[in-house]
Order: structure tokens, then sequence, then C-alpha cells
């Protein structure tokens, strides 16, 4: 079995998203003797400084990471019920110290320039600008390139994966999950239709694949406390039916479709993705690429 280390991974810092305790997280990896962790929290790095830090204290290398809240343009600010702000998921990993850097930037600017609502935005503009030392992948289904598949069809999507990949060069990774989901947006296809699209693309133009789970909880069984989590967040009730997607609607709300995305050990990988081993072994290449900056730092208080 090919060891595997997990690169899509929401802690309790995606704020009312996660609900993974880094410390518990972290132990986890440690007993699964995980070579590293990856965290990559939603538009934030709030838990990066704590993550290095429980991460090497545990011989784990850390990734530090980021999911952004990607779209067309970070300064429109102004939407209708007919213009909705449409907000593309995307996962960004940090190679190196100039990576960390240009990372912490494009999620200050983020904030400072692309908030919306609660959503800290930004846009290619931003990140062609800083996109030196980050290595990118094509993230889950809520991200452009999968999203191209599902609503504007495999010619649109492979433009899109071409903009990606020559942006990035080797640093661009399709990356694929496995959880199960069916008839995603009632669009007649599943998560396996966009893997197998996706690997198609990879295949043509030389892209690595790596396998993830969108891991936002620690084990299975803490799906429950996780959907209350996501209540709270969207002041809603569990009984609240739930919708296809983040936009929920009128007499919907937000929630996961199912009990599959928690901190799956390796053998757990290792079963789902046994058609595709070098999915798992690619995870290792990557981390190969990466050179993690060290994150830890003197406290320093002013004279008074």
């Amino acid at each position: 079995m090919p060891s595997f280390s997990h690169l899509h991974v929401h802690t309790q810092y995606s704020l009312l998203d996660g609900a993974a305790e880094v410390k518990k997280l972290i132990a986890k990896a440690k007993q699964d003797n995980m070579p590293a962790v990856a965290i990559t929290d939603h538009g934030n790095m709030f838990g990066a400084f704590d993550f290095y830090v429980e991460s090497t204290k545990q011989g784990i290398k850390p990734i530090i990471g980021c999911e952004f809240y990607m779209v067309h343009d970070r300064f429109e600010k102004s939407f209708s019920q007919g213009k909705k702000d449409k907000r593309y998921h995307q996962l960004l990993l940090a190679k190196n110290e100039v990576g960390y850097k240009n990372l912490s930037k494009l999620c200050s600017l983020g904030y400072l320039e692309g908030l919306y609502s609660k959503y800290p935005r930004i846009d290619k503009e931003l990140l062609k600008q800083y996109s030196e030392g980050l290595i990118a992948t094509s993230c889950c289904i809520g991200a452009e390139i999968p999203q191209a598949i599902l609503f504007k069809g495999e010619e649109e999507a492979e433009k899109l994966f071409v903009e990606w990949h020559n942006l990035f060069g080797d640093d661009f990774y399709v990356e694929l999950q496995r959880h199960g989901l069916k008839n995603i947006d009632n669009t007649g296809l599943s998560q396996e239709d966009i893997n197998q699209t996706l690997i198609k693309f990879a295949r043509k133009y030389n892209v690595s694949i790596i396998a993830t789970n969108d891991s936002h909880y620690i084990d299975k069984k803490d799906a429950n406390a996780h959907d209350i989590l996501l209540c709270i967040n969207t002041s809603e009730f569990q009984a609240t039916p739930k919708a296809t997607n983040e936009e929920s609607g009128k007499g919907f709300r937000f929630g996961f479709p199912n009990e599959e995305f928690f901190f799956k050990t390796q053998e757990e990988m290792a079963e789902l993705f046994k058609d595709l081993p070098e999915a798992l072994e690619n995870t290792n290449k990557l981390i190969d690429t990466i050179n993690t900056p060290d994150l830890n730092r003197d406290i320093v208080l002013p004279n008074y």
C-alpha cells in the first residue's frame, strides 16, 4: 500500500465550517504514520502557526495552504437576485518561503479588497501577480474547472484546464475526490463523472493526479456535530432540508450530503483509490517538492 498524506484539510479555523481541532487532527495523523498533512482552511491562514507547531512537534511535515474563494472581479460588490456573487473554491499550497509570503498576501488582500458578505475573495488578476512559489490544484466540485464540467461542458472546462496549467506548469495538479456524490445539482453527473473527465485532461496534458478527501472533521462519527456547526453558521435548524449547494435558498439550508468528509486513514484512502494507486503516490511526490518555511517565532513585545 503506497503511503498517503492529506492535502485538502479544514480545521476549526475554517470558521463555523471546519470541526477538526488541530491537536486531535495531528494526533490521528501521527497514529496513522502519515508523512505530512496540509492545512487548507477557507479564505484564511489563522491556524497556520498553531498547525505548524503541533505538526513539527509530532514529527509530521506541515504543508501550509488555503482554500480561497475565487471570483471574476474581487472589486465587484453589487449583486441582485438575477446576478449573484459567483464564488469558486481554489486550493493553493505554499511551496517555499516565497510561496508562503504570497499565500499570506493573497489572504490579506482577500479581506482588504475582496471582502463581500462573510467571504474574503480573490480573483485571477491577483493570483497571477502572486503565483510564484505556489502549488495549485483543480480542487473540489466547487472549483472553476469542475463547475465548468457540470454546467458548461467538457470543451469549456478543457480551456480553463489549459489556462490553469499554463499559469502553474508542473505545480498544477489534478485533484480527485471520492465522496460518492450522485446527480450533482440535478445535472445528472456524479463526482466520479467529473473525476473521469479530469483524468482524461491530466493524461492529455501530462498533469499529475492526486487523491484527496475534503476533510472537515476528524472521524466519521463527528458528522452530526459538524452538521450542527453548519446550522449555527447559517442560523438554521437541522430539521430544515439540505440544499444541493452552498447557496441554499428559501426552505432549504446548507449542509453536506453524507458522512464521508472526514480525515480518513491511509488504509481507507488506499481502498477508495485502489484503482488509481498513482493518485496516492503522487501526494508524496508533491510533498517532496515543498520546502516548508520555518514559522517558529520569538515573542517580541514592546519595551515599555
